[in-house]
């Protein structure tokens, strides 16, 4: 059960690799060599590498069904354990302040279901800036790199957690976490309307110390009472996009995470609050089909590949893109 409890403490920072759209700089490649535009949403995980601007804005709802099914020791051997289900339904929201930094926030909420026992939560709350440091462009070499940013606010429930709900009322960390990143963008043209777009993000989540009361999060019982340090949380993610046909993309993500020991110091209750360190890969193909420029679909499924003291888990996602 801890590690599943910690795992909801990582969910929240997940979506943060929510796409954004991707139709502008593809369109201005396409237009000054005379070709057909090519149309983009965004693979699944791996974040845009172009910034909203000024006088535009970006909306997406996702929808995350995810099943955590069995967990990695610590030596990457996966082992049989109980089913968890989370639904996770987010609106990912950006907008314009200037010809180079957007602002963006993050809602979501978190449905959790463990054997009979279920509830619904609101998740935490991710707030933050892009800045474009380079905007690619036709004919040259270098490519698109925004630097990104998240404070993710403590809105969820983090502590205090019933015991006979089996952690189904946890959705949320109850630290607040910075998360700065970089993301680079390079779009290929092949023949016709046969474009590849590339995306490599890197982030780094770092959690403010966190005060528990009872059974929480990190785990301990109804008894707990301290101060958690959660670990820090890397995650690098590779996304590609190659368009079929102007309507029609193929999509696939892959993501390596690496989160450092969590630490603890006052009372357990006599049940372990200190999550180890852990490592998790996982690969994320979807489908997308874009209406125009403006309004998109993606679809796909998430899993993981191999792990280290983290959940197995499949998830299928769902996003609908409109940006203008």
């Amino acid at each position: 059960m801890l590690k599943y409890l910690f795992f909801l403490s990582t969910v929240a920072i997940l979506p943060l690799c929510a796409r954004g759209a991707g139709g502008g700089p593809t369109e201005q490649h396409a237009k000054a060599e005379g070709m057909q535009t090519p149309w983009f949403t965004g693979p699944l995980l791996c974040p845009s590498s172009h910034t909203v601007t000024k006088g535009h804005m970006n909306i997406e709802p996702y929808f995350y069904g995810i099943k955590n099914y069995g967990l990695y020791d610590h030596n990457w051997h996966p082992r049989s354990a109980s089913h968890i289900d989370i639904f996770n339904p987010l609106v990912f929201i950006q907008a314009g302040i200037s010809k180079k930094m957007g602002g963006k926030v993050l809602v979501q909420g978190f449905y959790t279901k463990n054997g009979d026992e279920h509830a619904w939560r609101f998740g935490d709350l991710p707030v933050g800036f892009d800045y474009q440091i380079l905007m690619d462009a036709p004919g040259k070499s270098h490519p698109a790199i925004k630097f990104s940013f998240y404070e993710i606010l403590p809105t969820g429930k983090y502590q205090k957690l019933n015991p006979h709900k089996k952690g189904t009322d946890a959705s949320g960390s109850g630290s607040f976490i910075s998360v700065p990143g970089i993301v680079f963008g390079r779009l290929f043209h092949f023949s016709g309307i046969h474009f590849l777009a590339t995306r490599l993000a890197f982030s780094y989540a770092i959690p403010a110390p966190v005060h528990v009361k009872g059974l929480n999060t990190y785990g301990g019982t109804t008894h707990t009472r301290g101060k958690v340090h959660p670990g820090n949380l890397f995650t690098g993610t590779l996304g590609l996009e190659y368009s079929l046909t102007q309507n029609w993309v193929l999509a696939c993500d892959v993501q390596t995470t690496y989160r450092n020991k969590t630490r603890f110091s006052g009372h357990t209750g006599g049940a372990p609050v200190s999550p180890p360190s852990g490592s998790q890969w996982s690969v994320a193909p979807a489908i997308e089909y874009n209406w125009n420029a403006n309004w998109g679909v993606i679809g796909g499924v998430w899993w993981d590949v191999a792990g280290r003291n983290t959940p197995q888990f499949v998830s299928g996602v769902i996003a609908i893109n409109y940006s203008k």
